[in-house]
Formats: C-alpha cells, structure tokens, sequence
C-alpha cells in the first residue's frame, strides 16, 4: 500500500468531518443547504442527517481504497475540500 494513497483517503474522511461541522455552523447562521440531496436528508432525517452525509463518505473512501490511480484518488480527494472551503467563505463573510 502506497503511504501516499493512506494519506489521501484519510484526507477524504477528514474533508468529511470538517464538512459536517462548518455546514452546522452554516446553517446555525441561517443560511440553507445547498446541495440538495442533503437538504432531502436534513429534511427527512433531521439532526441525524449526518448519519447519510458520513455514510457516504465511508462509501467514497472505500472506492478510493480500491482505486489503481493514485491521480483520480488526489483528485477526489481535493473535490471533497470544495464544500470545506465554501463553507469558510460562507462563515468568514458572515462574521
């Protein structure tokens, strides 16, 4: 196993992690969901909508285990940073 890939998919979980918390800090600031498959969860699931959100970033990590290209699992990887970084935005400008 590459040490590299190790790294990589843990970052996917922490990207994960991160995600849930600054989105709880989004929409405690009263901003909405914007992807509209979690706003689905938070709306049927409520304060367990987490549960689906780190569901399927447990579903992701196990692809990218498997994944043969080093580049497509950096790649994710960097894709799962966007709604961390937008929620930073959001945060920052409202404060």
């Amino acid at each position: 196993m590459s040490w590299v890939k190790t790294v990589l998919v843990l970052s996917v979980l922490l990207f994960g992690c991160a995600d849930l918390i600054t989105t709880n800090v989004v929409l405690s600031l009263g901003f909405g969901e914007a992807n509209p498959f979690m706003h689905m969860a938070q709306t049927w699931f409520g304060a367990w909508w987490l549960i689906p959100k780190l569901g399927f970033t447990f579903l992701v990590m196990a692809l990218l285990w498997r994944s043969k290209n080093l580049y497509n699992v950096a790649l994710v990887a960097a894709f799962c940073s966007t709604p961390v970084i937008n929620n930073l935005l959001l945060i920052t400008s409202a404060s």
